[in-house]
């Protein structure tokens, strides 16, 4: 019988030994939470997004980690419990809306009133972690496959520019439904569609789900703050 390609893959964490993550900005221990999140503890899942997204800060830790995240994402021989979280927490990585500075300030995302994204001062952990997760996040989709989960529309909500087009049919398919998951791929196909975002379109989702909060940001686009909104969409449908 022929094995699945996620099973002919190399070890997840292959390579993990080999980066310096004592020396990494906010480094120390993900080394021993991604070895253990391997093994199925919860814990461990939970250390790495606090330790990875501080309050929704990402760091040089983070984008070092992601393509270890995505090797666990990818496994079919890691528990699908941590498969779940570690792909929500990629996408959630991809999204973030701060980084930390050699200093360990924290500067957020910023547009001027014409929608355009402000640029930052090197080292640039926001760009940096999202192109990261933009590179990796095409092997987590292989192994998803047409899967009807909330994690994969997580993930291109996140990076929608690297979404293959079996994640768009299966959400054409979920987006004719009802409920959480039904709003998380609309929301999908909107991205994947790469059509003109509409803040009426925004606010009509917002309104179905009235206890999702999104902090302002002088002049953010529709379209970020659409994913914003579809990321805590796509969370609910997972765990409520």
């Amino acid at each position: 019988m022929e094995l699945p390609p996620a099973w002919l893959r190399p070890d997840p964490l292959r390579g993990l030994a080999k980066v310096p993550w004592s020396g990494l900005d906010r480094g120390v221990g993900v080394d021993g939470w991604l070895r253990t999140a391997a093994e199925g503890d919860d814990a461990a899942c939970t250390a790495l997004a606090d330790r990875l997204l501080d309050d929704d800060t990402v760091s040089e830790a983070s984008a070092a980690a992601v393509p270890f995240l995505a090797g666990l994402g990818a496994g079919y021989q890691v528990p699908g419990a941590v498969r779940d979280r570690v792909i929500f927490l990629l996408a959630a990585l991809a999204s973030a809306g701060a980084g930390f500075t050699d200093a360990g300030r924290r500067t957020r995302r910023r547009w001027n009133p014409l929608g355009r994204e402000l640029p930052r001062r090197p080292p640039d952990w926001i760009t940096q972690t999202r192109y990261a997760v933009a590179k990796a996040a095409p092997r987590v989709f292989e192994s998803l496959a047409r899967a009807e989960v909330a994690c994969a529309l997580a993930l291109a909500i996140a990076v929608p520019e690297v979404a293959p087009a079996h994640v768009a049919d299966t959400a054409e398919g979920l987006a004719a439904g009802r409920g959480f998951l039904a709003d998380a791929a609309a929301v999908v196909l909107h991205l994947t569609q790469d059509v003109t975002t509409d803040a009426r379109f925004v606010r009509a989702l917002a309104a179905r789900h009235p206890t999702i909060t999104v902090p302002d940001a002088p002049h953010r686009p529709d379209r970020v703050t659409l994913q914003l909104v579809g990321h805590r969409v796509a969370h609910l449908a997972a765990y409520g």
